[in-house]
């Protein structure tokens, strides 16, 4: 059986703790997840700068204590431009795109982010939105 290669969306926030928690836990021996944080600027010849660096930051931010799995091996990457199309367009060969919902609600109805909406719509694997705070098990 071939590795498992899971993308995840990460920001500063629970919500992309938790989806990268859950795809660590979830990806089997000889894995790769890639923890992923856009920048939201294109940047000339792809080079980087003090915005990549911080991008960097919140990726390692979000893996201070997380125990990585056994045999999983965790790469950081941070991508240029919108979030949305730049997170669809990284997974477009993976086996899967973990993302953290924030807990929005109205009217007791579920909001979803446009991010969260755009891979839901576009991207060519499964996508797991995890939430900020998983439920308690009663």
């Amino acid at each position: 059986m071939e590795a498992k290669r899971i993308i995840v969306g990460v920001d500063n926030s629970a919500a992309g703790k938790a989806a990268l928690e859950w795809a660590i836990r979830h990806t089997q021996d000889g894995g790769v997840v890639i923890a992923a944080s856009v920048c939201g600027l294109t940047t000339p010849n792809g080079r980087s700068d003090v915005f990549h660096s911080a991008r960097l930051r919140t990726v390692d931010d979000a893996l201070e204590g997380i125990g990585a799995g056994a045999g999983v091996r965790v790469e950081r990457s941070v991508l240029d431009g919108d979030p949305g199309p730049a997170l669809v367009e990284l997974a477009g060969e993976a086996d899967g795109l973990v993302l953290g919902r924030h807990g929005y609600s109205r009217a007791g109805v579920t909001i979803l982010g446009s991010v969260i909406r755009h891979c839901l719509e576009h991207a060519t694997c499964p996508v797991v939105v995890v939430p900020a705070r998983p439920a308690q098990a009663a």
